[in-house]
């Protein structure tokens, strides 16, 4: 039976899935999902590692009890409560596994948290911390960051918009056909503020970055070039890779979800090649926990 955590009792909300037979000692991957806020995905995702013989820790950063509601000044402190814990636990190597928002977050607090974090995987990364929004009939900007750590505020890069500007959403979604911000998103990549943009080179570990050339949700391609930049002009020592797969779309998960017919990348003629993608993207991703 799996080991359950909460906020009220431990400071995190997850479920730990540990392996009949362990396969990596020693190891275990932290794993979240999106802006979507299910915890229901981080457990099916933990489900998968745990098949292949990894320990996963299936965690809630939103949408539980004694968790935020919304995606604003979300904290990270949770997620270190949780790496303190495993740590604890005996286990010596502690990962992030992380999709879009989750990726964004596996990125950020691996930077904070140098020696609890020993590895990161982000999936449909981002380069920068972004302003923060709400979910409800629609998207609603927020005033301030989507994370904060200790208390304070992380700084951001905001959209520059007072409003969701949801004609031009509408408008490049129709034409894409299919969900697409990458527009909205786009600019706060290649011009980011510069307290905001992430310091993945703090991270002490290994950092593998995987996105598709087929995600137009937002940009996580040139997002996932701008960090292997900087993590080259800044001499990263750790091993650092990004994998770009010409199919699958913003859903890169190894597993078949029924949203991802609503993407391009996972749809007609790509349905297969993006389903092999993503499945690749698993063993690529064991192998480089095998690395740690």
């Amino acid at each position: 039976m799996n080991e359950t955590f909460r906020m009220k009792t431990d400071g995190f909300h997850a479920e730990l899935f540990c392996p009949r037979q362990d396969g990596y000692p020693g190891r275990v991957l932290i794993c979240f999902g999106g802006s979507d806020g299910n915890f229901e995905l981080a457990r099916a995702l933990a489900a998968v590692f745990q098949e292949r013989g990894l320990t996963a820790l299936a965690l809630a950063y939103v949408m539980e009890e004694g968790l935020p509601d919304r995606f604003f000044r979300v904290p990270i402190d949770p997620l270190e409560a949780a790496a303190g814990r495993l740590h604890e636990m005996g286990y010596e190597k502690v990962g992030l596994w992380g999709i879009s928002k989750g990726a964004e977050l596996a990125l950020l607090a691996g930077s904070l948290l140098p020696g609890l974090v020993n590895a990161v995987a982000a999936v449909a990364p981002m380069s920068t911390v972004c302003q923060g929004f709400a979910k409800g009939k629609g998207i609603e900007l927020m005033p301030g960051s989507s994370w904060s750590f200790h208390g304070r505020e992380v700084p951001y890069t905001p959209f520059g918009y007072e409003k969701t500007p949801y004609g031009a959403i509408l408008w490049k979604s129709l034409k894409a056909r299919e969900v697409t911000m990458f527009d909205l998103y786009l600019p706060m990549v290649k011009g980011p503020v510069p307290d905001a943009v992430i310091r993945a080179e703090h991270i002490t570990g290994p950092i593998l970055l995987i996105s598709s050339k087929l995600d137009t949700m937002w940009p996580s391609e040139p997002a996932a070039e701008e960090i292997m930049k900087r993590l080259k002009e800044k001499n990263f020592s750790y091993p650092c890779q990004h994998l770009s797969y010409d199919y699958g779309s913003h859903l890169f998960v190894p597993m078949e979800l029924p949203m991802a017919k609503f993407f391009r990348g996972d749809r007609g003629r790509n349905r297969e090649p993006g389903r092999k993608a993503r499945m690749d993207s698993l063993e690529k991703t064991l192998e480089f926990v095998s690395r740690w």
